[in-house]
């Protein structure tokens, strides 16, 4: 489990089955291998490097693996080990499973590319990718428990929620133990806060705490570090998006969320202008949308399908702004392209995934996400028994 460890090469490329097109699988190990969240890159600014997770190395004093923090080689494949994480909780509940060691599901690329943040516990630190050099910026109270990273734009601001840690500690150990809950409310007891962090000096500050409320899913403004794009997580209300002014010590719901539409999987547009999103109808299975709104919810833009079959799904928008991506509204266990065109979305199936294959949890999320360049989309499968990273063409003829 040492950091700088070399791993030869394990893409191969194969033809999608569906489509022709050609899909490059980039780690193959028989353990959980999985990209950065989806509105987090994964790529680096200057296109060199994949960062993922794995669980591919062995505790040193049993046969427990290990989350670790990688980065591949995009030219020749070569896998390094990042971090050496000792084995302390690190299950991002309830969306994942139990697992030791680096936070599952909360890194993100920072200081303009040059490190990547990460939870050890509640320690927030950061190393660098091509020097390994590894620095902590600050330890949490042992009573909160971090959630997902965020960066902006040049990566030197960061921000995440925290939430109770006896709350989450003590009902995941039940859940684990495979005790099934009559309903999600409780979730709503914890008190939750906002946390931003000077990615440089790791000066933190709490900029919001909201008592009985379960805050996630925290943006950064692309270039505002005073604008802040949250969830209210598992709301049975029509709020699932809020946004904060620091500046103005102003925080509230997002105007134009519908009592019958729900919405999931906000995030801001690379220019900061709009809140993308996805959602659909309450009590319609079939009828659901993706679009955005304006920052001051004056104007909102949906583009709908109505799918048979349709599928739990995660959007992103590419660089031209206008294009998207997801992973199962159009046809479920796809990868597909998404013209928004009157209103309407018009798939065009890039490529099978056929995740969800081997068990559903965070981890074998397809959760698209693109290049640097926007020229290819970078996914997540467990369709060979583990999860495991790939990569296709945005645009081209199979």
């Amino acid at each position: 489990m040492t950091v700088g460890k070399k791993y030869a090469p394990e893409w191969h490329e194969y033809q999608d089955p569906l489509t022709g097109r050609r899909v490059r699988q980039l780690t193959d190990s028989p353990a959980e291998d999985y990209h950065l969240y989806f509105y987090n890159p994964s790529i680096t600014p200057d296109g060199k490097h994949l960062i993922f997770l794995s669980e591919r190395t062995i505790c040193p004093k049993g046969t427990n693996r290990i989350s670790n923090l990688f980065r591949l080689d995009l030219q020749s494949g070569e896998i390094v080990q990042l971090t050496d994480a000792r084995p302390i909780r690190a299950d991002y509940w309830p969306f994942t499973e139990a697992i030791r060691g680096v936070g599952s599901c909360l890194p993100a690329i920072g200081n303009h590319g040059r490190e990547v943040f990460y939870f050890e516990g509640t320690g927030l630190f950061a190393v660098e990718v091509e020097s390994f050099k590894q620095r902590q910026l600050l330890s949490l109270p042992a009573d909160r428990r971090p959630s997902m990273l965020q960066a902006n734009a040049n990566g030197d601001t960061l921000v995440f929620a925290t939430w109770d840690e006896d709350l989450f500690l003590e009902r995941s150990q039940r859940a684990y133990a495979g005790e099934k809950f009559p309903d999600e409310k409780f979730f709503q007891e914890t008190t939750s806060t906002i946390m931003r962090v000077e990615a440089t000096t790791g000066q933190a500050q709490e900029i919001l705490r909201k008592e009985k409320f379960w805050i996630n899913h925290v943006h950064l403004h692309p270039y505002n570090p005073d604008l802040i794009l949250f969830c209210h997580e598992y709301s049975e209300l029509p709020d699932r998006m809020w946004l904060l002014d620091v500046a103005n010590h102003q925080s509230g719901v997002i105007p134009g969320q519908g009592s019958h539409e729900w919405y999931q999987h906000e995030f801001w547009s690379a220019d900061g202008k709009r809140v993308c999103f996805h959602g659909g109808v309450t009590g319609d299975n079939l009828l659901g949308f993706c679009g955005w709104c304006s920052a001051d919810a004056r104007n909102y833009t949906k583009s709908y399908h109505n799918t048979s079959g349709r599928a739990y799904a995660h959007y992103n928008l590419h660089r031209d702004g206008e294009t998207m991506v997801t992973d199962g509204e159009a046809r479920p266990g796809c990868i597909s392209k998404v013209h928004l065109r009157d209103e309407c979305q018009v798939f065009e199936v890039l490529c099978r995934h056929d995740s969800y294959t081997f068990g559903d949890d965070q981890r074998c999320h397809p959760h698209p996400s693109f290049t640097p360049d926007g020229k290819q989309v970078i996914f997540t499968s467990n369709r060979t028994g583990s999860s495991n990273v790939y990569l296709t063409d945005w645009n081209g003829e199979p």
